[in-house]
């Protein structure tokens, strides 16, 4: 079990952020900020990140009265990350090997993390970008590959806004009729929803379904029981993200979890260095 009390300021720079965000006045800033500290003065630091985030941004959204605080800023993401799909998609369709480079692109656009990197500018977004599109990809190809040949019921795990657009590109080399997308259940940080893949054009390649949660990851005593049971049907899942890799490594799943290690803990855990590129395989337990 990883401990993640290191987590912490990042959950006091994330309720700044939104009261940023959504121009909270002093008086409902000091609120919601005393609320928080409260609340992470007591919390339980065995939690994920996800649980911990799950918990705090509720009392955010009560404080604050805003139900989606980073609506705004997802629908920026979207519309940036659709203007640069055409160009994207005819780079994984002259690439060598158009797998790795999907890969290594729906990995590139999990730098479009709102949670992490706190009030990211259009300009800081295409950087990122353009250095992770750079990056080594860490991992097996090639296991990935077969793993996709043999699968049956194939789950993909969405994480952020703008990002499932890059996702998109990636789901185009899986078996479409094999495969099924899943967002969450309501709105946390900048995760994607059921409209953010509609948007993205996803809902016209593949089903689509919620977790019933908005945990920005993936709890499966929070989620839907109609989750659980395709969570459950699944032979492959393709899970996006840091907040899917906090709450899915230790299930009895085969998992490729695709994310660029963001923080110290979970480059500690996986064994990297931080900002890598990770297609990194979880196999089930027996």
């Amino acid at each position: 079990m990883l401990t993640y009390y290191e987590c912490i300021p990042c959950f006091i720079k994330q309720t700044l952020n939104v009261m940023e965000l959504v121009q909270l006045d002093e008086t409902r800033r000091e609120e919601t900020l005393r609320c928080v500290l409260h609340k992470m003065s007591t919390i339980d630091f065995n939690l994920s990140p996800p649980a911990m985030a799950r918990e705090i941004h509720h009392l955010i959204r009560q404080a604050s009265g805003i139900d989606d605080p980073y609506l705004a800023a997802k629908q920026r993401d979207q519309q940036l990350a659709l203007q640069l799909l055409p160009q994207l998609e005819q780079d994984v369709l002259m690439a060598d090997n158009k797998l790795y480079a999907a890969v290594l692109l729906a990995i590139t656009g999990n730098s479009i993390d709102h949670g992490v990197y706190h009030g990211m500018s259009v300009e800081q977004i295409l950087v990122s970008i353009e250095q992770g599109l750079k990056s080594p990809l860490q991992g097996d190809i090639n296991e990935f590959a077969a793993a996709i040949k043999q699968a049956n019921n194939i789950l993909y795990l969405g994480d952020n806004a703008g990002e499932i657009i890059f996702d998109k590109i990636l789901i185009q080399q899986l078996p479409l009729d094999k495969t099924t997308f899943a967002v969450r259940g309501g709105p946390i940080l900048n995760d994607a929803l059921r409209v953010d893949a509609e948007q993205a054009g996803i809902t016209e390649l593949v089903p689509v379904i919620d977790n019933g949660d908005n945990s920005p990851g993936t709890i499966l005593q929070y989620c839907s029981p109609d989750f659980v049971e395709k969570f459950n049907q699944a032979d492959l899942i393709i899970a996006k993200g840091q907040g899917n890799y906090e709450t899915l490594s230790d299930s009895n799943a085969n998992i490729f979890f695709l994310l660029k290690a963001k923080c110290p803990v979970i480059a500690r855990d996986i064994g990297c260095e931080v900002g890598s590129a990770l297609l990194y395989q979880h196999c089930a337990k027996d």
